[in-house]
């Protein structure tokens, strides 16, 4: 398994959020949000590894602004950490104004196709940013042994 920059990982899908994705208050339902969020996770996990992932936790997920019916707002990945078998990805989601919509940082495990974990290669963190993002995601993760 060879090392992979976290700037390889990175992924971005588009959405417009459509009538059925609203909550009583005409705007789009955070679980549903949530659900994109960890569909483009998945993807970024997926692209890692090249193996089937299962979606383990979601250790943070904040909502900055809601987003009404016709909006288009864009949810990008990327793999900041990874452990034995974890692959911890950031998601976040904007609007076309690129004004925060929503942050999450969601962890997924690699699985083998008896649902058993797999031993996944590191990410390597390259800029200030990304080291900055490892730092957090390494916190996060030494906060919950």
């Amino acid at each position: 398994m060879n090392d992979v920059a976290i700037s390889a990982t990175r992924l971005s899908v588009s959405y417009t959020v459509q009538n059925a994705d609203l909550n009583g208050y005409h705007v789009l339902h955070g679980g549903r949000l949530l659900t994109l969020a960890d569909e483009v996770g998945f993807l970024a996990a997926h692209g890692f590894c090249n193996r089937d992932c299962l979606t383990v936790a979601v250790h943070r997920a904040r909502f900055y602004r809601p987003c009404p019916e016709g909006e288009l707002i864009h949810l990008q990945a990327q793999v900041g950490l990874t452990g034995n078998s974890s692959i911890w990805v950031q998601i976040e989601v904007t609007n076309n104004q690129k004004a925060c919509v929503m942050d999450a940082v969601i962890v997924y495990a690699a699985v083998d196709k008896q649902r058993r974990p797999v031993k996944v290669g590191q990410v390597q963190a390259e800029t200030p940013q990304e080291k900055k993002l490892q730092q957090y995601m390494q916190q996060l993760k030494t906060n919950l042994a």
